[in-house]
């Protein structure tokens, strides 16, 4: 079955960062991924997907100098600067890490995180109750990316680390501590990632297109393909 693609005048502008198996690449490189693809489905040749760095490709939506943002979490503070797409495209659930033999160090009680040395990702949204949380983190440093975590990990510098399977486990396997680390349970939240547009007439337009676009490719057979291809999990409800 060929979906039908959305029409557009001129190419949609798709933008954004490193996100593993979703959108990967680098500045100046094509990027890949699952969400590379599925845009390919819905848009075929009208829609350019560029990888910049995170805050930039918001800022592009917000200031309309972009046509789509990949992936990001929906959350109150987003949500009041862009539109989202109404179904996520994928989901992640959002874990401590720490050392291997250490998982003890988070149960999910918030009170174990008042003196304990941790780490997230700056600029990430972890969900709401770690907004919740940070007030009560005495030792929280932020980092710039998960490679930088990791290694503040296995460094001993930090005790936990904040961050989710998808991306982390490449980057575990890029530095070749896998046997090193290990996650935490409970997980601090599920969230899910979107397509977001601009808050514009035309933002809505073609949020209304990919939302559209979207529902019909979900019933085709390519979606379980794609998603297993990528290993990448499939949302099971809308979100």
């Amino acid at each position: 079955m060929v979906l039908p693609r959305v029409a557009h005048a001129t190419p949609l502008r798709a933008v954004g960062s490193q996100f593993a198996r979703i959108f990967e690449g680098a500045e100046g490189q094509a990027p890949k991924g699952l969400a590379v693809e599925l845009l390919g489905m819905l848009f075929g040749d009208n829609v350019r997907c560029e990888w910049v760095p995170w805050s930039r490709a918001q800022l592009m939506i917000e200031q309309g100098e972009a046509d789509i943002l990949v992936g990001p979490y929906r959350t109150p503070e987003r949500e009041a600067r862009m539109l989202f797409s109404v179904r996520s495209f994928y989901s992640d659930a959002m874990v401590w890490y720490a050392r291997r033999g250490e998982e003890g160090r988070w149960t999910g009680e918030v009170a174990e995180l008042a003196q304990t040395p941790v780490a997230a990702v700056r600029g990430w949204a972890y969900g709401s109750r770690f907004e919740r949380m940070k007030t009560a983190m005495n030792q929280l440093t932020w980092v710039q990316n998960v490679d930088a975590g990791l290694q503040m990990l296995t460094k001993r510098r930090v005790d936990l680390f904040a961050a989710n399977d998808r991306n982390c486990q490449p980057v575990l396997q890029k530095l070749n501590v896998g046997d090193a680390v290990a996650r935490c349970s409970p997980p601090l939240d599920v969230l899910h990632g979107h397509m977001a547009f601009a808050r514009s007439a035309s933002g809505e337009e073609i949020a209304r297109r990919y939302d559209q676009a979207f529902e019909q490719w979900l019933r085709t057979g390519s979606a379980s393909e794609l998603y297993r291809r990528w290993g990448v999990d499939r949302p099971i409800t809308a979100a």
